[in-house]
């Protein structure tokens, strides 16, 4: 299959998309030109860049009547490379479109999300494109992210018998940041054994945007007990950390799949998140700690949404009863890294996965 590709490719959410499923395309024998979204971040991904740079190449005499696949926000999908098929993957969070959203999304001939409930949130908005709307989950690479005996190893030290949480994400109230720093100061005391580490350098919200967030859980009553992370400069570190803590925590009011959930689940921990949006794609009740919504309200932040749609809502004390539920499975013994729950789940949502789906769609 001949396919141009336009993507991001960098260490964020879009840039990580963009770089798998150029990757897995080659990998599965399909000719790829690659037309990069921005500057790519080519040097994180080592001696792939070399794959990378050839599809970059291909761009210079692309096929004009081959596809074109668009993976990028949904109010910007008015750019497209030749003349055949123009497919959008737009990953978005709400369950409501503005109307510039609704006129990209509408010029489409085929549009690719990643879950039932994005599939769902399009019909409604009673978007039909001739091409048909197709479930494409993304993956997770298990040659990247896996159980590794060593890394558990050289766990820290002083965490060995704790029970260690972990956020991946940047600083967003989308995210449920508010509710996770009440939450564990609400669940737990300074002398219980539990720590939370918060991984979420948000390059968008300049250095004073993220010392408030630091400085918000730090001065809390738990902060003593709260690491905050530093932006890891490579997948290889972020699967060493993932595999020395017990537990993602992810209270987020609306993901469009969330990555690093999946990433975590194959490094052998279980996730806290709440049960809707995008990450119920793979979530369930067998295989995670889900957080149930109590409703929807508005979605608004004051910077990226404005009540454009709505978001979830959920009680924060529930939050607090799973963050328990988790540190007495820990400490009872009962917690199995190698769990065969958590490995046929990511078994089945491999970047591998993904095109095969896509050579379905197409």
């Amino acid at each position: 299959m001949f396919l141009n590709l336009i993507a991001p490719i960098n260490p964020l959410g879009y840039g990580v998309v963009g770089f798998n499923i150029l990757r897995s395309l080659v990998l599965e024998g399909h000719k790829v030109s690659y037309f990069p979204v921005g500057n790519p971040d080519i040097s994180s991904y080592g001696a792939e860049s070399d794959l990378i740079e050839a599809a970059m190449k291909n761009s210079f005499f692309y096929d004009k009547d081959a596809p074109c696949l668009r993976i990028w926000h949904q109010h910007e999908m008015d750019k497209f490379v030749g003349s055949a098929n123009r497919i959008g993957w737009p990953i978005f969070e709400l369950n409501k479109f503005t109307d510039r959203e609704l006129h990209q999304l509408s010029s489409l001939d085929t549009i690719f999300v990643c879950s039932q409930w994005a599939a769902d949130v399009i019909k409604e908005a009673k978007i039909n494109p001739p091409g048909g709307t197709h479930v494409i989950p993304l993956g997770v690479d298990l040659d990247t992210f896996f159980v590794d005996d060593e890394d558990r190893k050289n766990r820290p030290y002083w965490t060995k018998n704790s029970t260690v949480f972990i956020n991946v994400g940047k600083w967003e109230l989308r995210k449920g940041h508010n509710e996770l720093c009440e939450a564990f100061s609400k669940a737990f005391k300074p002398e219980d054994d539990v720590e939370l580490w918060m991984l979420n350098d948000n390059p968008f919200i300049g250095a004073k945007g993220n010392e408030d967030w630091k400085r918000k859980f730090i001065s809390s009553p738990m902060g003593a007990k709260i690491k905050i992370l530093p932006r890891q400069k490579t997948q290889k570190d972020l699967k060493q950390i993932f595999n020395h803590v017990d537990f993602g925590v992810f209270p987020s009011h609306a993901e469009g799949w969330n990555l690093e959930i999946l990433e975590l689940m194959a490094c052998g921990a279980p996730c806290i998140a709440t049960g809707y949006s995008g990450h119920t794609e793979f979530l369930t009740p067998d295989n995670s700690i889900l957080i149930e919504p109590t409703g929807m309200e508005s979605a608004q932040d004051g910077k990226w949404f404005h009540g454009q749609g709505e978001w979830c809502s959920f009680e924060v004390d529930q939050l607090v009863e799973c963050l328990r539920h988790a540190h007495d499975t820990k400490q009872s013994g009962k917690l199995n890294p190698r769990s065969e729950t958590l490995r046929s789940v990511v078994e089945q949502f491999t970047w591998k996965n993904s095109v095969k789906k896509i050579e379905a769609a197409l």
